[in-house]
């Protein structure tokens, strides 16, 4: 029978949060990347994919609050790895998108990325990683 109170689904979700924020972080700074961190993570990626959004399209897509967005977008601005731009269509929006500094990321962030999901796999057959894939996205609405 399912115990409640001994389930600790939630405490080992967490601690592999931790650990690969940890593990970002550690990257991140030995590939000289000062002054990111892994919560640009997701708008990069986006970006790598789509090369420019709209900010409401992109906080959608990240599935984040826009006003967060707006101070991560203002981050990687500063550090000249985005711009942001009037849309011509709405001048209330804004468009972001990749400058070229931003899209020379691209290589490195695969890297990482794959450096992350080898340790997150790490004892774990396809399968397995399959299955536990597929229930934390059934899960990531909540």
């Amino acid at each position: 029978m399912y115990n409640v109170i001994e389930d600790r689904t939630i405490f080992y979700i967490a601690r592999i949060s931790d650990k690969a924020g940890r593990l970002l972080v550690r990257e991140l700074k030995k590939h000289g990347l000062r002054g990111l961190a892994p919560s640009h993570g997701d708008i990069m990626v986006a970006l790598f994919k789509y090369r420019r959004l709209a900010m409401k399209d992109l906080a959608r897509i990240i599935d984040r609050d826009k006003s967060t967005v707006t101070g991560l977008v203002d981050r990687l601005v500063f550090l000249e790895y985005l711009e942001k731009n009037p849309d011509p269509e709405d001048q209330r929006s804004q468009i972001v998108s990749l400058t070229e500094k931003g899209g020379r990321l691209i290589p490195t962030f695969i890297t990482i990325s794959i450096k992350l999901q080898e340790a997150f796999g790490q004892g774990l057959t396809d399968a397995e990683k399959e299955t536990l894939a597929g229930l934390l996205d059934r899960k990531s609405v909540v």
